[in-house]
């Protein structure tokens, strides 16, 4: 019974979204579908009257009505499929799917666009997007479908049902009993596929993943180069079988079976039509009769063993369904102060006092106790080796995560008390893994302030980010970037990451945050860059995290971390006297130049 109503409440839910957006569209939908029944019983009681009319004008010669009874049934066998299978299963069917599947779409997106850091970098949750991302746009819509097929089986169950009244209703109930394997079967072996792709969730997002790399440049090339091709088809194929070994299994028992409990259905039917045959024989029923009670005794046959066939497409899907509803209901592990603070331009300190972190499910400390203050103006660097936890700062500082221990204060408040989307209003970001928007150069630039539109503004960021040369592109500012769109235009990663540059300037943010800006440029460029960045950034907040000592030198002050703790602090000179980490550095960085 839980299992009926938590399959029960999956398809409200999905209608409920449906009939939100588009009311009309459902009801006419399955209205239609009731209607394409009532025409389909007229067509049968026309037919019926046809055939007895010929046999009483064969014999009495009357045929007065029996040309206007042959219109009538044709016009309602056109009336019948049209409403049905054009109107209903074509026009409608197709209408709604599109509008549905935009509909998850679009929900799909915002979801994944609300969920926070710690649900996006988890193992479980990035299989389950994968899971969902890869059926909701079909398998959700094809519950609509296979309701709408529901609403004509029940119509057509009950139809039929009041008509065995006037004959047999013993025949009708014995097809009912007997098509319940059907069901049962359908409901045993039914979630086969979706119990597989479930239990190996890892290898079917390993799956996905694999085809991911054949379809992006950046692993393209190397499996072309690196002659990779056949390791990473092999390693699919093998998944790919595992998956099919184990899924063909289940269908082997369901086909088996349903071979047995289907064929009782001929012989119940077999003493039916023999039962009625002798009725005519004894004038109780005339071979209209017969024609009406053998088309509504086959109807009502196949109904029954569809609908079972429905409800278990219904449970099968719902699985899916069931995932994507996981998806929309997961909360974020981040929480959100309902009464938030706001914050003010005018001024913006920030403090790490006492911070230590480990990400979630882990053990490993990845930042212990940091304190440290920045001031509003002040244009810091974060140096260290790779993966000593300067990233990991800059996560806490935009919120991705919460501290393990210890708080972090913008303006002396706690980050966690301040309304996060206007904390986002005061920064800039350019990540190590920029964003590539194959949208217009215009675009790229606006979308740091999409709020915004000032073409001279936008032209002076591309200036400043020396990313001017692209204005010299056949469409200028309205050039498409990127070989994803026919009109678009390739340009190089040092030009993309200066496209990036200029879109984090055009922000015109009190706090800029900078995370190895300038790693794909040449260093004529990068000098030029941080030139500008300092002289815009004079009278704001400037954080980047470099290894590259010709730009780290610039800054007002310099943090070092090492094993996820600050070893060293201060400028330039005052780190090279100390002769420490940073002196040791800047030396092999030296030694690689001279």
């Amino acid at each position: 019974m839980d299992k009926f109503k938590n399959h029960l409440f999956l398809n409200i839910r999905l209608l409920k979204i449906a009939w939100r957006e588009e009311k009309k569209l459902v009801f006419f939908y399955f209205f239609t579908s009731f209607l394409g029944v009532v025409f389909l019983f007229l067509v049968y009681y026309l037919y019926r009257m046809m055939i007895d009319q010929v046999f009483l004008g064969l014999t009495l010669g009357q045929n007065q009505i029996i040309f206007l009874i042959i219109i009538s049934y044709l016009f309602s066998e056109y009336i019948s499929r049209f409403v049905y299978y054009t109107v209903n299963s074509y026009y409608l069917e197709y209408v709604l799917r599109s509008k549905f599947q935009n509909i998850l779409t679009r929900q799909f997106c915002q979801k994944l666009a609300d969920l926070d850091f710690a649900n996006l970098e988890n193992g479980e949750v990035r299989n389950l997007i994968a899971k969902v991302e890869n059926t909701y746009a079909w398998r959700l819509h094809d519950n609509l479908r296979l309701i709408n097929y529901i609403i004509y089986n029940i119509s057509a169950l009950i139809l039929s049902f009041l008509i065995a009244l006037k004959f047999n209703l013993f025949y009708f109930l014995a097809l009912g009993l007997f098509s319940i394997p059907f069901y049962y079967l359908r409901a045993k072996y039914g979630n086969a596929y979706w119990s597989i792709y479930s239990s190996h969730a890892k290898d079917t997002n390993f799956l996905w993943y694999l085809r991911y790399i054949f379809t992006h440049f950046q692993t393209l090339a190397e499996i072309k180069i690196y002659q990779l091709k056949d390791y990473f088809l092999q390693k699919m194929k093998k998944v790919q079988n595992n998956l099919i070994e184990e899924y063909k299994q289940p269908i082997k028992k369901y086909t088996i079976y349903s071979i047995f409990s289907s064929a009782i259905i001929p012989i119940v039917i077999y003493f039916a039509l023999s039962n009625f045959v002798l009725e005519i024989f004894l004038k109780r029923f005339s071979i209209g009769d017969f024609t009406f009670f053998l088309n509504t005794l086959f109807t009502f046959s196949g109904q029954i063993s569809n609908i079972l066939l429905n409800i278990g497409s219904i449970y099968e899907n719902d699985l899916f369904v069931d995932d994507y509803f996981k998806l929309i209901d997961l909360n974020n592990k981040i929480n959100f102060n309902s009464q938030s603070i706001s914050l003010k331009k005018t001024f913006l300190t920030i403090e790490f006092r006492n911070v230590s972190f480990s990400y979630p499910e882990s053990k490993k400390v990845v930042l212990k106790n940091i304190n440290l203050k920045i001031n509003k103006g002040e244009n810091i660097a974060l140096v260290g080796h790779n993966g000593a936890g300067k990233t990991t700062l800059i996560k806490l500082l935009l919120r991705f995560y919460d501290p393990t221990e210890g708080e972090i204060l913008i303006d002396g408040i706690n980050l966690k008390k301040i309304n996060l989307n206007d904390w986002y209003q005061q920064i800039g970001i350019l990540f190590q893994d920029f964003a590539k928007y194959y949208l217009t150069l215009k675009e790229n630039v606006k979308i740091g302030n999409i709020n915004k539109e000032n073409k001279d503004l936008i032209i002076d960021s591309l200036n400043k980010s020396s990313a001017d040369d692209l204005l010299k592109l056949p469409k200028k500012l309205d050039q498409v970037l990127g070989r994803w769109f026919e009109e678009g235009q390739e340009i190089s990663i040092g030009q993309w990451q200066k496209v990036a540059i200029a879109r984090a300037l055009y922000r015109n943010s009190p706090i800029l945050i900078l995370d190895e800006p300038t790693s794909n440029i040449d260093p004529e460029a990068e000098e030029k860059i941080f030139e500008n960045l300092i002289n815009v950034y004079k009278n704001k907040t400037l954080i980047f995290i470099s290894h590259r000592f010709s730009t780290v030198r610039k800054a007002d002050k310099i943090f070092v971390i090492d094993n996820g703790e600050i070893v060293e602090s201060g400028t330039h000179n005052k780190l090279l006297k100390n002769n420490k980490l940073y002196a040791n550095f800047f030396k092999i960085q030296k030694k690689g130049y001279e």
